[in-house]
Formats: C-alpha cells, sequence, structure tokens
C-alpha cells in the first residue's frame, strides 16, 4: 500500500476484475469504504496482518498489469490530449463566426463526448 490512493484507485478501476474475490473484497473496504486493517480484521475473521497481506499482494498483481499493459497510462495521457483539445476548441468557438464556428462548435461537442 506504497501508492497514492488516486492512482491505485484508477488501477482497480481498469484491473479489479482481474484480482480475486478476497481481494476486490479487502480492496474495497479499505479504498472505498475507507476501512482501517483492523476494521477489516474484525468484519472478516482474518488477522491484521492477513488482510495487510492481501492488500499488498492486490497492490502488486494492479502494478504489474499496468507495466505490461499501459493501459491506465494510455488512458491518462488519451484524457489529458482530449482535455487540451477541447479547450482549444472552445477558444475557437468564441474568435470565429460562421460557418467555422459551427465547425468549431461540432468539433468541441465531439471532444466532449469522447471525455465521457
Amino acid at each position: 500500500m506504497t501508492g497514492n490512493t488516486y492512482e491505485l484507485t484508477m488501477l482497480y478501476d481498469f484491473f479489479g476484475e482481474l484480482l480475486t474475490d478476497k481481494q476486490r473484497e479487502y480492496f474495497e473496504y479499505y479504498f472505498s469504504d475507507d476501512l482501517s486493517l483492523s476494521e477489516i480484521s474484525e468484519l472478516t475473521g482474518v488477522s491484521r496482518q492477513g488482510v495487510r497481506d492481501v492488500l499488498v499482494r492486490a497492490e502488486r498483481l494492479l502494478r504489474e498489469y499496468e507495466e505490461k499493459t499501459g493501459v491506465v497510462a494510455r488512458f491518462m495521457e488519451r484524457s489529458a490530449g482530449i482535455r487540451e483539445l477541447s479547450q482549444m476548441a472552445a477558444r475557437l468557438c468564441e474568435m470565429t463566426g460562421g460557418e467555422a464556428r459551427a465547425l468549431a462548435e461540432k468539433l468541441y461537442a465531439g471532444l466532449d463526448d469522447l471525455k465521457g
């Protein structure tokens, strides 16, 4: 549990289904429900160290999946690129008129759809 929460939850969003049921359950308790290791231990009947071991293993697997695929990094790069292009399209909408403005507005709307 060495990484920041945002990074780990992004990895979990993409690769969580590849973890075991127990790893997913503990991960969600810890990161989504904000439970402590002791609280998870009480809920599951597993020692605090056992809970920690499961979470460390899950984190290691998530990082390995990302290292092998680069899916999250590509997603983040594309999201940043779309945001930048969207900002440029918005500025273009403000600067132009007529047919050029209509085209710029379509471009802006299309980029906005890609952002999701």
